[in-house]
């Protein structure tokens, strides 16, 4: 039975869709099967990152004109994407409850294809998409360490907790310098969960360090960066990730497999 992955975030521009679209890929390398959905539907860019062409399918699945399953398209990196594109205008249209609750239970089925469904859902929440919290079987935050994106971001852990969307949180720190960075901000963030009486518990995935140059340059060449770079300190936070997320869903049965990714890279 596939897993799903939810890969969210308090505002946008935090790299959201960067690190979703490199966890899924670091996943693929690994051997999983992996499909990734683009659930930001108004700002789409999973295609971009990946390289595909979804033309107007995901609008022809709304339609009754084709099923799910065939909205799936192969990228070149070991993963499949469902997408909306940049067909924004004639998409909105099909946002409504009715509609996205036929699409959980067509993702319920075509999950068991795959290993992992990596959602990349549109930064904040979104009353109509709770239901893709609810069957995601983990949740990952991203954060970086500027505070309007902190602020936003205890809002949405605030949502997910009190609507017992999942029990499962994790976090993923975004654009530090070092790892230091990211475990100061991690407990700043167990703090405010504490001080508001929020009860789950937050897995630290690990730190993705700044590296404007590198994430530059797989954009512009659609190439994820664990791809383009496969021995750099930022490949190596994404193999960490991978690696401790792997490890608490029991899914790497080495103990020390977390450290080992770590001290790899850096």
């Amino acid at each position: 039975m596939g897993k799903i992955l939810s890969f969210t975030s308090g505002k946008g521009g935090v790299g959201k869709t960067f690190c979703a679209v490199n966890t899924a890929v670091e996943l693929a390398e690994r051997g999983f099967r992996v499909l990734v959905i683009d659930m930001d539907i108004n700002c789409s860019n999973v295609f971009i990152l990946l390289h595909v062409k979804p033309e107007n399918r995901f609008q022809r699945y709304f339609e009754n004109v084709i099923p799910l399953a065939d909205t799936i398209i192969t990228s070149d990196f070991g993963v499949d994407v469902i997408s909306a594109g940049v067909n924004i205008l004639g998409f909105i249209q099909f946002e409504n409850e009715y509609n996205f609750n036929r699409l959980v239970r067509d993702l319920e089925v075509i999950k068991e294809n795959y290993d992992f469904v990596v959602i990349d859902h549109a930064a904040g929440i979104r009353q109509e998409l709770l239901k893709f919290y609810q069957i995601s079987d983990e949740i990952v935050f991203i954060a970086n360490p500027e505070v309007t994106a902190l602020t936003d971001l205890y809002r949405v852990i605030k949502v997910v907790s009190a609507n017992k969307l999942c029990g499962s949180l994790n976090l993923l720190v975004n654009r530090v310098k070092n790892i230091d960075w990211a475990v100061n901000l991690y407990r700043e963030i167990q703090a405010v969960m504490k001080k508001f009486g929020i009860p789950e518990d937050l897995h630290l995935l690990g730190p993705i360090v700044n590296d404007e140059e590198k994430v530059m340059l797989s954009i512009q060449k659609r190439t994820p960066l664990v791809k383009l770079f496969p021995r750099t300190p930022i490949k190596g936070g994404f193999a960490l990730a991978t690696t401790r997320l792997l490890y608490k869903m029991g899914m790497f049965k080495d103990s020390d497999g977390g450290q080992k990714a770590f001290s790899k890279f850096f």
